[in-house]
Parts: structure tokens; sequence; C-alpha cells
């Protein structure tokens, strides 16, 4: 009877796959092109076809049929089969993917009569915003590379939650922090922010593939402002984005026998077709990573160029900034040593996902051993921040200062984010020392760096960038010249994405920029005193430095997050 079952399989017609972007077969393109997204409705239908359908037959496949010729036409009938289904869905979703976005994901506008505040990493905009409002003390350790007259001087204080009045800078104050001695005229403060000498940003990232179908689906048509503030969008658009990407140097793939059962199903299907040796994309499988990797360049790049740094300005620092994230080993923080220390130290396999916890540690561990004047100080499992042990870190002879990244894993709640959270994790990102939020959506890890506060609820709207959009792998330089616009485009984007705070998943990495020691203590004021439960202590003595005795109720306020509670949820 299974050989007749196998027979009528193999008598199955051949059906080819047509051209485009289908599940295994991802179509690389160039950053400019259009992505032809897979419809959300279409999504449940695909895998439900993968359960029902294409996972019998290759279960029968490998178990019911003896003769080694028949098994080899059989997957290539099967392999067949399933590609064709898929990539026909996605040419389906190509035709309604402009009617399911208005349906399911529509750009975000802004309300004009309402104004609410929009905010990007500390700074606030409104319709009367101008230019960007600068933080007392936040550029005054910053590398010479930018020129005075590429900082713009502020054009009011920074409001900081929660935080003292006299903390915050006056104008000139703001100022002499920029290093532009030139008071403002009236006029240049009223003169919006501009991008001089790079091209228009682009808007329409390539075709996502496989793995991004829970990405949104709105990248394919060049947005307006949507009522925006141009500040804030100029803003957005300067945080650096890291993404899939794809054709780089194969990350070996492991030798453990039980490797292949800590990965995806998809993944187990696709290894299963795939007989390289190696992965040579992350699609499906690195998106924690890539947003681990958004997190830490864009805390390089307020120490490098200041908090204030606009597209345009200071290319070269720029491109010599992204080489270091470039998809090749000889990049510190390439996504080959993310894989490399993952394996080494957190019991992570290539092709597997990676939770906020894991992802934390590899930070830590790649910083640390490449910078000489940036430190990383992760707090673990819990939420505790020790200052012995920061000023340990930032400050190893006791006398100099080191900007130092904190690194926060946490989780606020079982399935979705418990609402005594809201207002403190809306905060952190209005806090001038916030450099985003990785993690946080279920069944994907995006990179959040603004809020808004909604109109509808006491909840708040948060901005991300989606990594979920496969490009060709950034290369690696040794001359940073070597960059083309081209490249350096596809590490930014001017296209809104936001969710409301009850769809986060609660399980994220959050990560603050101390540049001094007054920037600490204004942090450590503003976090004590933010509104809603807090999901930020800070202690003077680490307790199991044995000095003192920890807090007791620390474990009960936040929830610890474990590496196999991130990867559940965080799943590329």
């Amino acid at each position: 009877m299974t050989n007749n079952r196998c027979e009528l399989i193999a008598q199955a017609p051949h059906i080819s796959a047509p051209q485009g972007p289908g599940r295994g077969r991802p179509k690389i393109t160039s950053a400019m092109e259009e992505p032809r997204p897979f419809p959300p409705k279409l999504l449940k239908t695909h895998f439900d076809f993968v359960g029902a359908v294409v996972w019998p037959i290759w279960f029968l496949i490998n178990s019911g049929c003896p003769a080694l010729p028949e098994r080899a036409r059989l997957v290539d009938s099967a392999q067949s089969f399933m590609d064709s289904a898929v990539a026909g869905a996605a040419d389906i979703g190509r035709y309604g993917r402009r009617i399911v976005r208005m349906i399911w994901d529509p750009e975000p506008t802004n309300d004009p009569i309402a104004n609410r505040p929009a905010w990007c990493l500390g700074y606030e905009y409104t319709l009367e915003t101008n230019i960007t409002s600068k933080t007392k003390g936040e550029d005054s350790k910053l590398s010479t590379a930018t020129s005075s007259d590429q900082q713009r001087p502020p054009a009011q204080a920074n409001k900081v939650p929660q935080m003292p009045s006299a903390q915050l800078p006056t104008e000139a104050a703001a100022t002499a922090l920029s290093g532009n001695t030139t008071p403002p005229t009236p006029e240049a403060a009223l003169e919006p922010t501009k991008i001089t000498s790079q091209p228009a940003a682009i808007d329409t990232p390539p075709d996502s593939v496989d793995s991004s179908f829970d990405s949104s689906m709105a990248y394919d048509d060049v947005p307006d402002d949507g009522g925006w503030p141009p500040a804030f969008l100029n803003d957005f658009e300067s945080r650096i984005w890291m993404t899939y990407r794809s054709g780089f140097e194969p990350i070996p793939r492991s030798t453990d026998p039980t490797a292949s059962s800590r990965m995806s199903f998809a993944m187990r299907l696709k290894t299963m077709a795939d007989q390289q040796a190696g992965f040579t994309t992350d699609s499906g499988w690195g998106c924690m990573i890539r947003t681990g990797q958004s997190l830490l360049a864009n805390s390089l790049l307020t120490c490098r160029l200041g908090r204030s740094w606009r597209r345009g300005q200071a290319p070269d620092e720029e491109r010599k900034l992204l080489s270091l994230f470039a998809d090749d080993p000889r990049a510190p923080y390439s996504i080959h040593n993310f894989v490399a220390h993952g394996a080494a130290k957190c019991g992570k396999y290539p092709g597997e996902w990676f939770g906020p916890s894991a992802t934390a540690r590899c930070i830590h561990a790649l910083a640390n051993a490449t910078e000489n004047s940036f430190r990383v100080y992760s707090t673990g499992d819990l939420p505790d921040v020790y200052e012995d042990s920061f000023m340990e870190v930032a400050k190893p002879d006791g006398k100099t200062f080191h900007p130092t990244l904190i690194l926060i894993s946490t989780r606020l709640g079982i399935d979705k984010i418990n609402q005594v959270y809201w207002e403190s994790l809306t905060a952190t990102l209005q806090l001038p020392q916030s450099v985003g939020i990785a993690g946080g959506r279920p069944s994907s890890s995006h990179y959040f760096v603004g809020a808004q506060r909604s109109d509808e609820d006491q909840g708040s709207y948060l901005f991300y960038l989606d990594p979920h959009h496969t490009r060709p792998a950034l290369p690696f330089h040794e001359d940073p010249q070597l960059y083309t616009p081209s490249d350096v485009d596809s590490c930014h984007t001017r296209r809104l994405r936001r969710l409301h705070i009850r769809e986060m998943d609660p399980s994220m990495l959050i990560g603050f920029l101390i540049l001094d020691e007054e920037n600490w203590h204004a942090w450590k004021s503003s976090v004590k005193h933010v509104q809603g439960k807090s999901i930020i202590t800070v202690s003077e003595h680490d307790p199991s430095k044995g000095s003192a005795s920890g807090r007791p109720s620390a474990i009960d306020e936040v929830e610890t997050l474990s590496d196999d509670d991130g990867d559940s949820v965080l799943d590329g």
C-alpha cells in the first residue's frame, strides 16, 4: 500500500515555479526596486498548506519509499510542488498588495488638529518644530570628526520626562555644547533641517522574501509627509537601519545533530532542500541580530557624530561606521561574528533564532573587544542596574569616564505587555539617553525608536524600523570611500512604521547610552521618577559582590527573560 501511494505521488504533474520571490527562492534586487510583499490573508493559508500537505509528503518520502532513485524523484516533485504553490500565492499577492495595505497596515498619518508630540530617541517634535533640540551634555564628549558648521544649534531645550527643570539647558548652553560659538539668528532658528549633500533617501526597499511575510506591507510607494513634522522625519530617516541580507560569505552549519531541531519549522524545510554547506542569508532567523546591530550602530553613531547628526553630514564618518557592520567576517559587528559568539558562548546554532538575552551578550562581548573608548554594561536577566558595577565598566581606571551602553533584557508580561508598564516603557524612548528597543513584536523583532500618545486610549503608538526586508549583502571595504550611495541608502528609510503598545510582545532589549557622569546622574533621576510602574531600578551596590543585600522585590516587579522565552517569541 505504501509503494502504491508513493507511485501516485510520483505520477503527479510537475509544476514549474513561476519566476519571482518564492518560498526558498528569494529574489534579491537593488535597493531602489519595488517590493512584492506577501498578503497577510494568504500567510495563514500558506502555513496551513505546508502543515497539511507538504510536511506529510516529506514524511512519506523519508519513511515509506525504500528505493533511492524513486525517493530522489519524489523529492524533486515535492520541492517543485511546494515552490510552485508558494510562488503562485506571492504572485496573487502582488495584485492585491495596495488593497491589503489600506485595510491591514495603512501608512500612519499625523493629526494636525491634535498635534500630539512625536518623539524620536529623546527628541520631541510638533508641527511647530523647525529644527531639533539638544539636551544638556549629550554632545560634550563627542568626536571632533563633525565640524561645528555641520551641527545646527537648538531652537529650544529638549523636554525630558520627569526631569527637574534645573537640569534642562538654556539655548546658549546647548549652542556651546554643539561647538558653534555663533548665536543663532532668528532666521536660522526658523529654518527647517535640510539634507544638503545626500541624495533623497530611499523609500522603497527591495523585495521581501520568504521569511519577510510577517513584515509590514507598505514599502512600495513613495510616501508623502503624512502630516508629520519634517524635522521628525529627518531624525527618523537618520537612524541606521539593519535588515536581512543575502549573498554573503557562507556561515557554516553546525555539525551538532540537535542543531536542526532548534530551528524553526520553515527553516528546517528550507535546509532539507538546500544542499549548500552554510547559510548565505539570515532571512528567516536573523531579525533579532539585525535589531541588535541597529541598536549598537545608533549608539556608536551618537558617540562619534552626536545626536544632532542628520543624513548628508560627515558622509565619510558614516561610511566608516557602516563598514563595522558589513556582512563579512572581517567586520567586527558582522552577522558572522554575532553567530560565532552565539555558538561559542550562548548555545545558539547558526540558523537558530536569537533572543534578547543572547543578543545582549553578543553586543557586550564584541563591543568590549573592539572599541577603545566605548563600553557596554549588561544587566543580564534582571532589570536592576548597580552603580558600583556600572562604574567599574564606565571608569575602569577610576578616573576617566567612557561612554557606556546600558543593555537591559527584560520581559514585561506573559503574552502582552502588562498595562502597568505602558507609561514607563513609552518614557524610555523619551529620555535623551535612549538608543531604542530591540524586539517587542510577536513572531518577529523590530527596532523601536520613537513614540506618540494615542488619541484613542491611555496607550501610545511606537515607531519602529523593520529588519524583515532582504537586501544584497553589505560588502566590506578597507577604504570606506568605496561604499556607494546605494550601499549607504540601504541602511536608512523615511517610511514610518508604528504599532500600538498593546500589540507589542513583552520580550525586549532596552538600550541607553550614558556619555558622562553628569549624563549618568540625569538618567538615574529620570528612571526613578518616571510615570507608571518602573521597569528599571538603579541600586548603589551589586549584591553579588557581597557589599550589600539585594532588593527582594526585584524579581516580583519585572519578569526575568531567559533565552528560550525570547526565542519562542522573537523568531526572525
